[in-house]
C-alpha cells in the first residue's frame, strides 16, 4: 500500500480543490514520495473512499478539500491507527486553525512529508460523530432561513445575507435547560455551540479556547440578548471578543445535555440535522492528525 492515499474533493474551494491537487502532486512527486489519488464523483463517495482506505491499510490518508471533505475522511479514521493528512483547499477551513496547518499548500504538503502525529479528540452528538462544532439555535435558523433564498439567489453570500436578515427579523431565545455532570441551569439561548475546535461558520471563532487534544468540550451560551443587543454580541461572537460579556457564558465539559422551548434543529460539523433534545460527549484520543513540529 502507499505511504500516501490522497482523496481529493474536486469541487471543495469553488474548484480551487483542482489547483490545490496540482501543485500538492508536483510537490510530492519532487520529493520522491509513494502516494495514490483518487477523487470523490458524487456526494457521499468521499466517505466510501476513506472507509476503503482504512481497509487497504495505507500509511497517512489525506484529505484534500475543505471542511466537508476532511470530516468525511476523518470519521473513517477514529479508533483506528492511521493518521490524518490535511490539504485544506475549501471556502472556510474551520477544522485545521487550532492544529496550526496552512492553507499553504506547499506548507500542507511539507507537514505531510516531515511533520508530527498528533492525537486529537472527537465528539459525539446523538450518536452522530463530530470533530469540530456542534450545537442549536440562531446559527441554525439562519442556515434554514438561507436554505429558502438559495432557491432565488444563485450567488451564496448574497442568500445568506438574506437569511442573515429574515433569521433576525424573527429573533428568538429559546428556554434551555442544560445538564452537565456536576450541575444544572437554565438560560434563555441565542447559540448554544459545542466545539472541539475553535471556529464554524466559515471563520466564527465561536470556542477561541478550545483545544481538540485536552480531553474536553469548550461550550459558548449566548444568552439574554434583545434584537438590539444580538448586534453587539454576533460580530463579538465572529471574532472570538465575546468571552468577558454579560451575554456569554463560557465553561469545558466532558459531556452536556440541553433540551429547548421552542425546539430547534441541530448543527454538527455544519450539517443541519433534527433536532433538540440534543446529548454531547467527547471521545477522548479519538484518531491521529499530521501537524506541524511546533503544533
Amino acid at each position: 500500500m502507499a505511504a500516501y492515499l490522497l482523496i481529493c474533493n474536486p469541487i471543495a474551494g469553488n474548484g480551487a480543490a483542482k489547483d490545490a491537487i496540482v501543485q500538492a502532486q508536483s510537490l510530492l512527486d519532487e520529493a520522491g514520495a509513494d502516494y495514490q489519488l483518487r477523487y470523490s464523483e458524487y456526494p457521499g463517495h468521499t466517505v466510501l473512499l476513506a472507509e476503503q482506505a482504512v481497509s487497504e491499510g495505507h500509511g497517512c490518508i489525506v484529505a484534500v478539500g475543505g471542511d466537508g471533505t476532511v470530516r468525511e475522511v476523518a470519521l473513517a479514521l477514529i479508533g483506528t491507527q492511521i493518521p490524518l493528512g490535511i490539504i485544506p483547499c475549501g471556502t472556510g477551513n474551520d477544522y485545521v486553525r487550532p492544529l496550526g496547518i496552512p492553507r499553504d499548500i506547499e506548507k500542507a504538503v511539507d507537514i505531510l512529508l516531515h511533520g508530527k502525529k498528533r492525537q486529537v479528540d472527537a465528539g459525539k452528538a446523538n450518536g452522530q460523530l463530530f470533530i469540530n462544532v456542534a450545537g442549536f439555535g440562531f446559527d441554525v435558523d439562519v442556515l434554514d432561513s438561507t436554505e429558502i433564498f438559495k432557491r432565488k439567489y444563485k450567488h451564496g453570500n448574497l442568500a445568506y445575507l438574506r437569511g442573515l436578515l429574515h433569521a433576525l427579523s424573527k429573533l428568538r431565545l429559546r428556554k434551555t435547560h442544560i445538564t452537565l455532570p456536576d450541575r444544572e441551569m437554565d438560560s434563555n439561548v441565542l447559540i448554544i455551540a459545542i466545539g472541539n475546535g475553535t471556529h464554524f461558520g466559515g471563520g466564527m471563532k465561536i470556542t477561541p479556547e478550545a483545544d481538540p487534544s485536552d480531553g474536553l468540550l469548550d461550550v459558548c451560551i449566548a444568552h439574554d440578548v434583545s434584537k438590539f443587543t444580538v448586534l453587539r454580541v454576533l460580530p463579538q461572537l465572529l471574532k472570538g471578543t465575546h468571552l468577558k460579556s454579560k451575554y456569554v457564558t463560557y465553561f469545558r465539559t466532558e459531556s452536556i445535555e440541553a433540551r429547548c422551548e421552542p425546539v430547534s434543529r441541530i448543527e454538527v460539523d455544519g450539517e443541519v440535522m433534527e433536532g433538540t433534545p440534543i446529548s454531547i460527549e467527547i471521545i477522548k484520543n479519538a484518531m491521529t492528525v499530521m501537524v506541524g513540529t511546533d503544533a
